[in-house]
């Protein structure tokens, strides 16, 4: 449900406008220049025609066309600056609102990513921010130079003739009243077309990440069909729109409403000038006026609408702003925090809404334990590394850290010295080397190098064309899955953590990959506190500990062999695996021997 409506936007934009208060200044006096050139022609016409054609002198005539000459150029001059400054600050505005939309994301847990589709974020931080440019740029300028011409206009004509001043003040009320509804209906159109535009692009970006899977199922026209149903109704929505704005409105009321004002004023003027009490440059003053008093209505009515739908994307904008983190960084700094001697979670649960995923799971991992964690889908495995990585905060109970609760210390402190590697590996848009370093510019490049050597993906990576300085195609498309996974080892190293996360990090890998990359694995593993997630018991069977969780609950602790010796859920996951195979252990190192070096892992892998 939105927080903010339309007035609530317009009070909170109008701060970000405090850093441009001079260029503001500038801007308005050329918006007064530019109202003083459109009020001062229509008279310069009149004393052409009144004074310099009946005294047919040419020089009074010259120098009036001239001074017109020049008051089109200061126009125009004044006109130029004001576009610029008001586009320059509308680029700075809309630049700062995106950086702190895009930082207000990157503050949220992960509930916030599980309510928002990443096609609905990315309408919110691109779309919906670049229409609220035009709230900065020419729309805010032009409906304040719009006004400030109605008032001249009016100003002059009520100078000139009070009568010719009612008839526009009638016609102006009349148009506003006309206005009023016309916005109020216009902007729920808009705001519905919003909506179903950003419904289209999460349709778009959660369908084009499945393009393999969809191809093979052979789903291409029931997809596209689903897509033409959302384009359609979109379509059929921004039809509506604009045939009511620019049909009805702008053009057939507004054609209308000045050709009868128009007729109405010459009907009254001609009298007066055959009766000889106006002159007829005081008639074309009056009609040039009042052509610019209905142009600017015209602005008026085409921005106001602008802004509606600037003011449907402030809404949403604005509604992920106030968005309140689910996991709040409000812990103290510890810049030097290390892990001394173990992370404890007491009596945790843990529920997704009101499905419970984790209960009261009680264990601790003292420093330099190699911890697996294993079980079924869905039995609390990842939950408990969410927990760790504070993604997400316990519903009950809290995690610790050398008996403080991780909540109590900031979240940038806690998740310094914490290395994740997962599955579903994540390369940057980058060189390897940024890659690897994960662009911490204080990390030199030897640092980097040596850990890819010991981890061994030096040597692939020297094959590259420009060895660490090879541009990666999207999520290293350009690299096997095994290199991929050797850069996420590298990079983890690289960051030299106190815990080590390994989250289904070979599930994905045939048995020969997975024993290659288990060897540089083991290599990162070596004197580090590690926590490893695995479907593949094959991984884990060398760890100190393992926890084996089922529907969130934490069933068995031990070593491998302690819990081959028990009836229980481990002794059954491995006997399924092993089933009709032998043992998997045995098979994996008759396969590629038990003491494979890292040179041998690095050329099959690659």
């Amino acid at each position: 449900m939105l927080k903010n409506d339309s007035k609530s936007v317009l009070k909170r934009i109008l701060p970000y406008f405090r850093p441009h208060l001079a260029s503001l200044a500038v801007a308005l006096i050329t918006m007064i220049v530019v109202t003083a050139v459109h009020l001062i022609r229509p008279m310069i016409l009149r004393t052409i025609i009144d004074k310099a054609i009946p005294a047919k002198d040419i020089n009074m005539a010259v120098q009036y066309a001239a001074f017109f000459v020049f008051c089109l150029v200061i126009g125009a001059v004044a006109m130029y600056v004001r576009v610029k400054i008001m586009a320059r600050i509308g680029a700075e505005v809309v630049a700062e609102i995106k950086r702190r939309l895009f930082a207000q994301i990157l503050r949220q847990g992960m509930r916030f990513f599980d309510q928002n589709q990443p096609g609905k974020l990315i309408t919110r931080s691109e779309s919906d921010a670049n229409q609220l440019k035009s709230m900065f740029t020419q729309s805010t300028a032009q409906l304040v130079a719009s006004l400030m011409l109605i008032i001249g206009t009016i100003f002059v004509l009520m100078r000139e003739d009070f009568r010719v001043g009612i008839v526009a003040m009638i016609s102006l009320v009349v148009v506003g009243l006309v206005m009023f509804f016309y916005l109020t209906y216009i902007r729920s159109l808009y705001t519905k077309v919003r909506e179903k535009n950003s419904a289209l692009t999460g349709y778009l970006a959660e369908y084009i990440q499945g393009v393999p899977l969809i191809k093979v199922h052979g789903r291409e026209n029931d997809i596209m069909t689903n897509m033409r149903a959302y384009s359609q109704e979109k379509a059929g929505l921004e039809c509506k729109a604009a045939f009511i704005e620019y049909t009805l409105f702008s053009s057939g009321f507004r054609f209308c409403t000045e050709i009868g004002v128009l007729m109405l004023l010459f009907a009254y003027c001609s009298g007066q000038v055959y009766a000889g009490t106006m002159s007829v440059g005081t008639l074309v003053m009056f009609m040039e006026l009042l052509r610019q008093f209905f142009r600017p209505l015209e602005f008026l009515i085409e921005v106001l609408a602008q802004l509606q739908t600037a003011l449907a994307a402030g809404v949403r904008v604005f509604d992920i702003l106030d968005a309140e983190p689910t996991v709040k960084d409000e812990g103290e700094p510890a810049p030097g925090l290390r892990l001394q001697e173990r992370i404890t979670f007491n009596d945790v649960s843990f529920a997704y809404d009101s499905e419970v995923v984790l209960k009261n799971a009680s264990f601790s991992i003292p420093r330099g334990q190699q911890l697996a964690i294993v079980g079924a889908s869905g039995s609390g495995k990842t939950t408990c590394i969410n927990l760790l990585l504070r993604f997400y905060d316990p519903t009950s109970g809290s995690v610790n850290v050398d008996g403080r609760d991780i909540r109590t210390i900031g979240l940038e402190d806690w998740r310094r010295n914490i290395a994740l590697v997962l599955q579903e590996i994540y390369l940057f848009p980058g060189t390897i080397m940024e890659n690897l370093k994960a662009f911490h510019t204080d990390i030199d490049d030897e640092t980097v190098i040596r850990a890819a050597t010991e981890l061994g993906a030096h040597e692939f990576i020297m094959r590259q064309t420009h060895g660490y300085q090879t541009m990666l195609a999207e999520r290293g498309a350009n690299l096997s899955y095994g290199e991929r996974q050797l850069l996420s080892y590298t990079r983890a190293m690289v960051k030299n953590p106190d815990l080590l996360i390994l989250d289904e990090a070979t599930s994905s890998v045939d048995v020969i990959t997975e024993r290659q990359l288990q060897a540089s694995m083991e290599k990162l593993m070596t004197g580090r506190t590690s926590i490893v997630i695995a479907h593949r018991l094959t991984t884990i069977r060398k760890a100190d500990r393992i926890l084996v969780f089922e529907k969130g609950v934490l069933m068995q602790s031990g070593s491998h062999a302690d819990l081959m010796n028990q009836e229980g859920i481990y002794r059954e996951l491995v006997n399924i695996q092993t089933a009709g195979k032998g043992d998997p252990f045995a098979v994996i190192e008759t396969i590629t021997g038990e003491d494979a070096g890292i040179g041998e892992a690095t050329g099959a892998v690659a």
